[in-house]
């Protein structure tokens, strides 16, 4: 009975990580398209999924502890049970490694679009506010120049 409980929990993991894996491609297309209001909606629809995540996350490791009376890692629940729910256990986890793999993958290559349009909003922002300053050498701008007064004292 633990061990069908735990098994459920774990399917509900898998398709939460892979609604937030489809959450992560439509937050690659919000980036490359800048479309930021999509993309709040996006990021608050992640932490909504982070947040259940996390819930069964808590839910999973107190079944696994029930089940094996130890630490409650998944191997040790494997280890624990035998026949169909042992093969759906070993289904469930491979199917979970893969996608956090893909899904981490993705956060990847987001994390570098964002960064890549940071850094080219900012190169812009400094072509727009290049200060007005001569290439040249010079005196500063706001002095008078230096022929008005003398350099070399000759009474000295």
């Amino acid at each position: 009975m633990a061990a069908e409980k735990l098994i459920r929990c774990l399917e509900k993991l898998q398709k939460l990580h892979e609604s937030l894996f489809i959450l992560a491609t439509e937050k690659t297309e919000a980036v490359k398209k800048q479309e930021i209001e999509r993309l709040q909606k996006i990021t608050q629809e992640e932490q909504a999924h982070i947040r259940a995540i996390g819930a069964l996350e808590q839910e999973r490791e107190t079944l696994a502890k029930t089940l094996t009376g130890g630490n409650g890692t998944l191997s040790d629940c494997i280890a624990a049970v035998s026949g169909e729910a042992r093969s759906q256990l070993e289904t469930l986890r491979d199917s979970l490694i893969g996608i956090t793999k893909k899904l981490k993958q993705q956060n990847e290559l987001n994390q570098m679009l964002l960064y890549h349009s940071l850094q080219f909003t900012q190169f812009m922002l400094d072509l727009i506010y290049l200060k007005n300053e001569p290439t040249t050498y010079g005196p500063p701008s706001g002095q008078k120049a230096a022929a008005a007064m003398p350099r070399f004292d000759s009474k000295a």
